[in-house]
């Protein structure tokens, strides 16, 4: 395959990285958000001594979809308001750009990549073709595992009058490290749930429940007996089952084959389980437009049930999962909450703030439903912590025309923080100042111990959904003198971000 530019080669520095912000994981496990332009990310990972130690990479790249693409920018509360959009990537190319700029990247995550480990390329019918020669000219064609056919989708609208068949699935492109190598794989199975007139339907029926049969195959005698005295052998034609002990066979009265009875698991009064091997068409897992309460407001977001399967399927307990184009950040959620390290890379700011959210508001979550208090202690989660990493000279957005007005009391047993109050022209430039500054507000963030470097979240309030509004008032248990600086780091619905960091002589002592 050619393009204008072709390069098969790229070149490894290690460039510069500055540790910016630090945060809670449930797991034990813990994980790296790279902030910066991916190419640079991957480099300073291999520098880092990261080659050879990812067990999956999954990746949603651009599709050179020629789509500006953007997120709604919303008031939260009840109802929650959309006020107007912010862009977040263009997905223009010129001639040859991108399959140059996929090239580079997958040479940088061959690398990567464990020699059992697997990568599984997301892609839409623009590019899957040529990306799926390309990855046979980085990896090798004997290093093709499949190609997933997802359907993201239900034809609806305007789609339903599409010339030439609506575009209603996406492509998965799966391939391993090198042909020498047995990647780790975990087959999927998929529960189909069913109404009762749907297993009549499908299935035979005794007093055992909805039953399937199987050949017997090579069963012996004595398990042939067994089974039959569990009930579980079928005698077709409406026979019985016939036991010959001194022929040592068991066979129907009516003739044909005896068959084995696998019996539907009933869940409730009146639903039904079967439960399926997996192959490369998976039309039983919902996109976003199906599901809208995983919706995190960032452009083509996928959902946890997709990679989920994918991360159960190619990894196990403890291994590192990479997403070079984390986007809204369900690779590294998902990852979390399965028990695995992760790594998420992207260049947009907003991308790896929603990331990071979402895996800290799992996190506190899960502490609370281990029965801790909402305030957690910092230091709680050192040993599984996350962290921002700033590669290159990325900067981050922020709201530096925003404002706020915050007090801090502190007493010898608790430390307590009120926002009073937030304004941000970005905001008030798309709608009329709301009565509740809550509404303008996606996260409030806490650092209560700021050293005026490292941001190291200790409380973080990001309420999930649209209308649900911060809290505004938070306290955190301390002794006399084990706290410094109070920082907190404000994130409106804009996208912009306003650090506020409350000096030890401002604090109020009680």
């Amino acid at each position: 395959m050619q393009w204008p530019g072709k390069r098969l080669s790229v070149e490894i520095a290690d460039p510069s990285a500055r540790l910016v912000e630090q945060f809670p994981t449930a797991n034990g496990q813990g994980g790296l958000l790279l902030h910066g332009d991916n190419r640079g990310s991957l480099a300073w990972l291999l520098a880092q001594g990261y080659a050879g130690k990812v067990q999956l990479i999954y990746i949603d790249p651009p599709y050179d979809s020629g789509v500006a693409w953007t997120s709604r920018v919303r008031l939260r509360g009840n109802p929650a308001t959309v006020i107007g959009e912010r862009a977040e990537y263009a997905d223009r190319w010129p001639p040859g750009g991108y399959l140059q700029f996929m090239a580079e990247r997958l040479l940088l995550l061959r690398e990567l990549m464990a020699s059992n480990g697997t990568i599984w390329l997301h892609c839409d019918h623009r590019r899957q073709s040529h990306l799926h020669l390309l990855l046979e000219e980085i990896f090798g064609p004997d290093s093709f595992l499949n190609t997933i056919a997802w359907r993201s989708q239900t034809a609806r609208g305007a789609k339903v009058h599409a010339h030439y068949f609506p575009h209603s699935a996406h492509s998965i492109h799966i391939f391993r490290r090198s042909a020498e190598a047995e990647p780790v794989w975990n087959p999927p199975r998929r529960e189909i749930v069913l109404s009762r007139s749907e297993a009549a339907a499908q299935f035979m029926e005794d007093a055992g429940g909805f039953f399937r049969t199987s050949h017997p195959g090579s069963y012996s005698f004595e398990k042939l007996v067994k089974l039959h005295a569990e009930g579980r052998i079928y005698a077709p034609y409406g026979g019985a089952v016939v036991v010959d002990e001194e022929v040592r066979r068991v066979y129907p009265s009516n003739g044909g084959t005896i068959g084995i009875k696998y019996y539907l698991q009933k869940r409730g009064r009146t639903r039904f389980v079967v439960t399926r091997a997996v192959d490369n068409l998976w039309d039983d897992i919902p996109g976003l437009g199906t599901i809208p309460s995983e919706d995190v407001n960032y452009p083509t977001q996928k959902t946890t049930g997709l990679l989920r399967r994918i991360i159960e399927t190619a990894t196990n307990a403890g291994d590192t999962v990479l997403d070079a184009f984390v986007g809204s950040g369900t690779t590294v959620a998902v990852a979390e909450e399965l028990g695995r390290r992760w790594i998420g890379c992207d260049v947009n700011w907003r991308a790896v703030r929603t990331s990071g959210l979402r895996v800290m508001k799992n996190s506190f979550n899960a502490k609370r439903q281990r029965g801790k208090d909402a305030e957690v202690e910092l230091g709680d989660w050192v040993n599984g912590e996350g962290q921002i990493v700033r590669i290159g000279d990325e900067e981050s957005e922020r709201g530096n025309d925003a404002t706020a007005r915050i007090t801090v009391t502190h007493d010898k047993d608790e430390l307590r923080v009120d926002v009073l109050s937030f304004r941000s022209p970005a905001v008030e430039l798309l709608a009329e100042k709301p009565k509740d500054w809550r509404a303008t507000v996606q996260a409030v963030l806490i650092d209560p111990s700021y050293d005026g470097q490292l941001f190291r979240v200790g409380l973080v309030d990001a309420p999930k959904g649209k209308t649900a509004l911060v809290a505004g008032v938070y306290t955190f248990p301390v002794g006399e003198t084990d706290f410094g600086p109070v920082a907190v780091r404000l994130v409106d619905v804009a996208g912009g971000e306003l650090l506020v960091v409350i000096g030890a002589d401002a604090i109020i002592q009680l």
